[in-house]
């Protein structure tokens, strides 16, 4: 994708106009490109890789911060020198020549193979309207990231260039949630926002760039509990498959097979102590016994999951009150039938503030015996995608009335409502849940949920409905043309609109760092 250096633009006094201006920058912009290709009047020689690229101090000062003050400053050496020698990394010794061409032509075309070293360099010589293209091109490009096995290496460039002094365990957790704790530039801002949600909602698509995960963050992000995934068992196969990898990866750094299995038995310790046992089911958690995995870390395993065993076997009242570890105990959004539903709506079939409505069951109970049937809920889902009209009503108080006018409201809402069955209408009952709705969206014809919205709820006898207003937004829904955010992403998935409701229980004790019970809204 071909970008342009970003224009400046011209205030001008309607009673005078400037003639022929774009003709006159057209022109100049020729000559410095002739200069530039038959390298004319050429003052210095920058060395990259072993080859030499004949330049002008005058283009390198203008465009790059970094070599404004190597060339400039008298009291650094390089300013004295006609031939300087940069050390750059292999995969940006092949752009180099497109880099440096930017600074005299203004264009360049980005595309997947060179973006990052791009990126990488511009961010290195402080060249600020080209590390804005790279930016905007990777907003627009993150499906295609995720789907190319980039995903996670743009994701931790950003986080390294960002990093503070000082970190530890908690950071590593805060990186993957919605807050302002940590400290993003504001240039990288949306995109960390970007590959962060996309990773984290999406995390069955990352699978091809999953084992370049560095430890550290890795694990903040087995941390979360907003992490949408098929189930906690597909989990464990990706965390497998990444340990895996970084053996791999330590046996050809090092040859001693001691340390490489110390090595190994430390990292699994580790990394699969954030695996949420308890809520793989136990007719799986007997097959687990079987892999490699467990095999070679048994007396690790063994423990972890005879007490994932002991949360589904033993009553709910104690399981309840007994629970040592609340996080282990808490879902993650699963989107197995388990848990919930998909939707898929057409768009023409939508009608202006008529609602769509679908029936979706869930487990009853968080966790489940296998000598009994699961119980399971059932729900009535409503969306309200086309606005709201509330009709002309009459208002009366003891002391007057008032007429209310017919109103339309243009937002986007949902309703929950727990069906009720006939013993739960005669008694007192009380269901502590958090319901999600996922919202799926196309970049570049890939599909991906684009917005999580998550809700703690407790339903009771007084309360069985409840309502999430705004959970998309309304005119990316009602105008096709419209793209959220800007960034080629739309609601609108080949003529359909497309959602998933994940409805768990929770163990009652969490807290918002176990689970976040605000309101999620984020979109690219």
């Amino acid at each position: 994708m071909k970008r342009r250096r970003m224009s400046t633009e011209y205030e001008m006094d309607h009673s005078y106009a400037m003639p022929n201006v774009n003709d006159n920058s057209n022109a100049l912009l020729k000559k410095i490109q002739n200069v530039y290709v038959n390298r004319l009047l050429t003052d210095i020689t920058l060395v990259v890789g072993g080859v030499s690229y004949p330049a002008h101090r005058f283009m390198l000062c203008i465009s790059s911060d970094v070599f404004e003050s190597m060339l400039m400053n008298s009291k650094r050496s390089d300013s004295h020198q006609n031939v300087i020698e940069l050390q750059e990394v292999p995969l940006c010794i092949e752009v180099f020549p497109l880099f440096l061409q930017y600074f005299y032509t203004g264009e360049i075309t980005l595309e997947h193979n060179n973006i990052m070293p791009m990126l990488v360099l511009a961010d290195k010589y402080n060249v600020k309207d080209l590390t804005v293209l790279c930016v905007e091109y990777m907003c627009e490009h993150i499906a295609d990231a995720a789907n190319q096995g980039q995903l996670v290496t743009w994701f931790q460039y950003v986080l390294s260039i960002n990093q503070p002094m000082m970190v530890n365990a908690a950071y590593f957790c805060k990186i993957w949630q919605d807050t302002e704790c940590i400290k993003v530039k504001p240039l990288w801002n949306k995109l960390f926002k970007a590959c962060r949600n996309f990773i984290k909602w999406n995390i069955d698509t990352c699978v091809d760039c999953f084992n370049t995960f560095q430890c550290d963050v890795l694990v903040g992000l087995l941390k979360q509990s907003d992490l949408v995934v098929l189930d906690e068992i597909q989990l464990f196969k990706y965390v497998v498959s990444w340990l895996n990898y970084q053996t791999a990866k330590k046996l050809t750094e090092c040859n001693d097979s001691d340390t490489v299995e110390e090595y190994r038995i430390s990292l699994t310790e580790h990394v699969m102590s954030y695996i949420r046992y308890p809520m793989i089911p136990p007719r799986i958690i007997a097959q687990l016994l079987v892999e490699p995995v467990l095999k070679q870390n048994m007396n690790f395993f063994v423990e972890k999951m005879a007490a994932a065993m002991e949360y589904n076997m033993i009553k709910k009242e104690e399981k309840q009150s007994n629970a040592k570890n609340l996080l282990e105990c808490t879902p993650r959004l699963y989107t197995c039938p388990r848990w919930g539903d998909e939707f898929s709506i057409c768009q023409k079939s939508i009608k202006d503030f008529l609602s769509v409505k679908k029936e979706i069951t869930t487990n009853s109970d968080l966790f489940e015996r296998d000598q009994e049937k699961p119980d399971r809920t059932h729900w009535n889902v409503e969306l309200f995608l086309k606005g709201l009209w509330f009709g002309k009503a009459l208002w009366i108080s003891w002391s007057d009335s008032l007429v209310l006018p017919e109103m339309i409201v243009k937002m986007v809402r949902a309703t929950i409502e727990l069906k009720l069955k006939k013993d739960e209408k005669m008694r007192t009952f009380s269901y502590l849940v958090r319901v999600a709705i996922l919202v799926y969206a196309l970049q570049n014809k890939i599909t991906h949920v684009v917005s999580v919205v998550q809700k703690v709820v407790l339903f009771n006898n007084e309360q069985v409905k409840i309502t999430i207003d705004d959970f998309m937004v309304y005119d990316a829904i009602n105008r096709p043309k419209t793209n959220i955010n800007d960034t080629n992403v739309s609601y609108i998935i080949y003529e359909s609109l497309k959602f998933h409701v994940i409805i768990t229980p929770i163990v009652p004790g969490l807290t918002d760092t176990h689970i976040g019970t605000r309101i999620q809204h984020v979109h690219f």
